[in-house]
């Protein structure tokens, strides 16, 4: 059954009014390690390197912490946020007596995810446009783009903890999961001297598409490798959907 908009907006907005009260202290955190990554590799290891793929390594690098800053946001939303929310608070039960379905709350908490890996993205763009580390008009579209890799962060996120019963997985999730997509997925380094192979795997990765979105968009696009990466993350997120829906009908209305 598909979502009914007005529900799964009526769950957005809650959880957009319990971020505009805590926005100080929950943007911060996940705001200040992409900065540190750029300052230290950026403009530290950065010396060290002249270019690659004919770029300036500090403008290679930081597109691609933007987008970092939308995979660790959506992630930390769809997980702990969410446990905490299902769990603890058990607010859950109480939206679910109401008119809303399990597939609107899903849907509300997936698309919040989204926005939020989106205001943090949009963010650190403009951090990254202050340092003069953007050189295309066309990061102007950085924004939307960033809330399509967002969507695909927050599903897999969120089907992670629909599955789960205890806190004490995320750090298996974060630690073989988020980690390993924010090292390699062309964020540091380029593929094109390593094994075809690389890249292939890599491909499977959400994190390596939305990279190559922000990069493009940030030194000049390829309009088709942009759409055909959008597209990628889009499809995968309508993929996914359904298995969160599913996981969670079972456990709340068990």
């Amino acid at each position: 059954m598909l979502p009914e908009p007005r529900f799964a907006f009526a769950v957005w907005r809650r959880n957009a009014k319990v971020f505009s009260k805590l926005w100080k202290g929950a943007l911060l955190p996940t705001f200040l390690d992409p900065l540190f990554y750029l300052i230290a590799l950026g403009f530290g290891l950065g010396t060290y390197i002249a270019s690659l793929d004919g770029v300036p390594y500090r403008d290679f690098l930081a597109p691609g912490l933007i987008a970092s800053a939308a995979l660790w946001a959506a992630s930390f939303e769809t997980t702990y946020n969410v446990y905490m929310r299902m769990n603890e608070d058990r607010l859950y039960d109480a939206v679910l007596a109401t008119p809303v379905e399990v597939q609107d709350l899903a849907a509300g908490d997936i698309i919040w995810g989204a926005t939020r890996a989106m205001v943090y993205g949009s963010v650190f763009a403009i951090v990254v446009a202050a340092f003069g580390l953007i050189s295309s008009p066309w990061a102007i579209l950085i924004p939307p783009f960033v809330f399509i890799g967002g969507l695909c962060f927050a599903v897999i996120g969120y089907a992670f903890t629909s599955l789960v019963g205890r806190i004490d997985f995320y750090s298996y999730y974060f630690t073989l999961g988020v980690t390993p997509m924010f090292l390699f997925s062309g964020i540091f380094f380029p593929f094109t001297d390593l094994p075809d192979w690389v890249e292939v795997v890599a491909w499977f990765s959400p994190l390596y598409h939305l990279v190559e979105i922000t990069r493009g968009l940030a030194t000049g696009p390829e309009a088709l490798q942009i759409a055909l990466h959008a597209c990628w993350l889009v499809v995968v997120s309508l993929i996914l959907f359904p298995i969160p829906v599913r996981a969670l009908r079972r456990r709340l209305l068990a």
